[in-house]
Protein backbone atom coordinates (compact mmCIF):
# COMPACT_ATOMS: atom_id res chain seq x y z
CA UNK A 1 0.00 0.00 0.00
CA UNK A 2 1.35 3.12 -1.05
CA UNK A 3 1.40 6.08 1.69
CA UNK A 4 1.61 10.01 0.79
CA UNK A 5 3.23 11.83 3.00
CA UNK A 6 2.76 15.63 3.17
CA UNK A 7 4.14 17.81 5.86
CA UNK A 8 3.59 21.54 5.34
CA UNK A 9 5.93 23.30 7.63
CA UNK A 10 4.14 26.90 8.05
CA UNK A 11 5.53 28.11 11.47
CA UNK A 12 7.10 31.09 12.62
CA UNK A 13 10.20 32.72 12.30
CA UNK A 14 13.70 30.81 12.67
CA UNK A 15 16.08 31.63 15.48
CA UNK A 16 19.14 32.80 13.54
CA UNK A 17 17.34 34.83 10.77
CA UNK A 18 17.26 38.10 11.15
CA UNK A 19 17.14 41.19 8.66
CA UNK A 20 19.86 43.74 9.11
CA UNK A 21 18.12 46.08 11.39
CA UNK A 22 14.86 44.54 12.70
CA UNK A 23 13.45 42.10 14.50
CA UNK A 24 13.68 37.94 12.83
CA UNK A 25 12.41 37.82 9.30
CA UNK A 26 9.84 35.05 9.32
CA UNK A 27 11.05 32.00 7.05
CA UNK A 28 8.52 31.27 4.15
CA UNK A 29 6.52 28.02 4.43
CA UNK A 30 7.94 24.92 3.41
CA UNK A 31 6.52 22.09 2.09
CA UNK A 32 7.48 18.26 1.78
CA UNK A 33 5.60 15.38 -0.06
CA UNK A 34 6.87 12.27 -0.16
CA UNK A 35 5.66 8.63 -0.44
CA UNK A 36 7.21 7.42 3.09
CA UNK A 37 8.43 9.07 6.04
CA UNK A 38 10.10 8.11 9.13
CA UNK A 39 10.20 10.16 12.08
CA UNK A 40 12.91 9.94 14.49
CA UNK A 41 11.57 12.01 17.33
CA UNK A 42 14.22 11.96 19.97
CA UNK A 43 16.52 13.16 17.12
CA UNK A 44 14.40 15.54 15.70
CA UNK A 45 14.81 14.16 11.96
CA UNK A 46 12.76 12.77 9.66
CA UNK A 47 13.56 10.92 6.72
CA UNK A 48 11.49 11.51 3.47
CA UNK A 49 11.84 8.77 0.65
CA UNK A 50 10.54 8.99 -2.82
CA UNK A 51 9.47 6.24 -5.07
CA UNK A 52 10.28 8.01 -7.56
CA UNK A 53 10.55 11.39 -6.17
CA UNK A 54 10.73 13.53 -2.56
CA UNK A 55 9.84 17.00 -3.16
CA UNK A 56 10.57 20.09 -0.81
CA UNK A 57 9.22 23.77 -1.64
CA UNK A 58 9.58 26.89 -0.57
CA UNK A 59 7.88 29.54 -2.24
CA UNK A 60 8.60 28.98 -5.95
CA UNK A 61 11.81 27.09 -5.74
CA UNK A 62 11.15 23.08 -5.83
CA UNK A 63 13.87 20.81 -4.87
CA UNK A 64 13.02 16.97 -5.86
CA UNK A 65 15.81 13.75 -5.22
CA UNK A 66 14.99 10.54 -3.82
CA UNK A 67 15.65 10.62 -0.27
CA UNK A 68 15.40 13.87 1.85
CA UNK A 69 16.38 13.63 5.44
CA UNK A 70 15.71 16.87 7.81
CA UNK A 71 16.83 18.58 10.94
CA UNK A 72 13.72 20.03 12.39
CA UNK A 73 13.74 22.65 15.67
CA UNK A 74 11.95 21.23 18.76
CA UNK A 75 8.28 22.65 16.75
CA UNK A 76 8.78 20.59 14.22
CA UNK A 77 10.54 23.33 11.50
CA UNK A 78 12.77 22.14 9.05
CA UNK A 79 16.25 24.36 9.68
CA UNK A 80 18.22 22.37 7.65
CA UNK A 81 17.76 19.80 5.26
CA UNK A 82 19.75 17.13 2.82
CA UNK A 83 18.50 15.98 -0.29
CA UNK A 84 20.33 13.00 -2.29
CA UNK A 85 19.23 10.68 -5.69
CA UNK A 86 18.33 12.05 -9.00
CA UNK A 87 18.90 15.95 -7.47
CA UNK A 88 17.24 18.66 -9.33
CA UNK A 89 16.36 22.00 -8.19
CA UNK A 90 13.61 24.30 -10.08
CA UNK A 91 13.08 27.79 -9.58
CA UNK A 92 11.28 29.43 -12.64
CA UNK A 93 13.36 28.86 -15.83
CA UNK A 94 16.29 27.90 -13.79
CA UNK A 95 17.12 24.47 -13.50
CA UNK A 96 20.07 22.63 -11.26
CA UNK A 97 21.34 19.22 -10.97
CA UNK A 98 23.69 17.85 -8.96
CA UNK A 99 24.47 14.56 -6.63
CA UNK A 100 24.07 16.25 -3.08
CA UNK A 101 21.83 19.50 -1.99
CA UNK A 102 21.64 21.11 1.29
CA UNK A 103 19.13 23.30 2.38
CA UNK A 104 19.34 25.94 5.03
CA UNK A 105 16.48 27.49 6.56
CA UNK A 106 18.55 30.15 8.25
CA UNK A 107 21.07 30.99 5.18
CA UNK A 108 17.82 30.68 2.64
CA UNK A 109 20.35 28.96 0.50
CA UNK A 110 20.78 25.29 -1.05
CA UNK A 111 24.42 24.33 -1.58
CA UNK A 112 24.94 22.01 -4.74
CA UNK A 113 27.64 19.49 -4.67
CA UNK A 114 28.80 16.96 -6.79
CA UNK A 115 29.27 17.72 -10.75
CA UNK A 116 26.68 20.91 -10.58
CA UNK A 117 25.45 21.86 -13.80
CA UNK A 118 23.18 25.27 -13.80
CA UNK A 119 20.41 25.41 -16.95
CA UNK A 120 19.41 29.06 -16.95
CA UNK A 121 17.53 29.61 -20.41
CA UNK A 122 19.80 28.41 -23.31
CA UNK A 123 22.92 28.71 -21.19
CA UNK A 124 24.96 25.81 -19.06
CA UNK A 125 27.17 26.00 -16.79
CA UNK A 126 29.56 23.27 -14.85
CA UNK A 127 31.16 23.79 -11.44
CA UNK A 128 32.65 22.75 -8.30
CA UNK A 129 29.82 24.19 -6.25
CA UNK A 130 26.44 26.22 -6.82
CA UNK A 131 25.07 27.99 -3.90
CA UNK A 132 21.75 29.55 -5.13
CA UNK A 133 20.29 32.15 -2.35
CA UNK A 134 16.75 31.99 -2.31
CA UNK A 135 15.80 35.14 -1.22
CA UNK A 136 18.04 37.02 -3.52
CA UNK A 137 17.33 34.91 -6.45
CA UNK A 138 21.25 34.47 -6.53
CA UNK A 139 23.30 31.77 -8.21
CA UNK A 140 26.76 31.40 -7.38
CA UNK A 141 29.02 28.59 -9.11
CA UNK A 142 32.92 27.97 -8.19
CA UNK A 143 35.22 27.27 -10.85
CA UNK A 144 32.51 27.59 -13.39
CA UNK A 145 33.19 26.24 -16.82
CA UNK A 146 29.85 26.43 -19.48
CA UNK A 147 28.55 28.39 -22.60
CA UNK A 148 26.68 31.61 -21.66
CA UNK A 149 24.13 32.10 -24.45
CA UNK A 150 23.74 36.03 -24.07
CA UNK A 151 20.33 37.49 -25.79
CA UNK A 152 20.85 40.77 -29.00
CA UNK A 153 21.24 43.96 -27.31
CA UNK A 154 21.89 42.31 -23.58
CA UNK A 155 24.79 43.86 -21.77
CA UNK A 156 27.46 41.44 -20.64
CA UNK A 157 27.55 40.93 -16.99
CA UNK A 158 29.82 43.20 -15.36
CA UNK A 159 29.12 45.89 -17.83
CA UNK A 160 27.13 49.18 -18.27
CA UNK A 161 25.58 50.65 -21.66
CA UNK A 162 27.61 54.10 -22.22
CA UNK A 163 25.26 57.23 -21.51
CA UNK A 164 25.37 59.64 -24.29
CA UNK A 165 26.05 63.23 -23.54
CA UNK A 166 22.75 64.61 -23.78
CA UNK A 167 21.54 60.77 -21.99
CA UNK A 168 23.76 61.63 -18.99
CA UNK A 169 22.67 65.48 -18.25
CA UNK A 170 19.33 64.74 -17.98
Amino acid sequence: MRFAAVLSLALAASAGRTAPSGPAKPSPPVHVTADEVEYRYKENKAYFFGRPIVTLTREDATLLCRRLVTDNDVTGHISHAVCTGDVKLTRGLKIATCEVATYDDAKGTILCEGHPVLHDGESIMHGELLTYDLDRDRAVMTKAKGVVIQKPGEDSPGTRKKRGAKEGSR
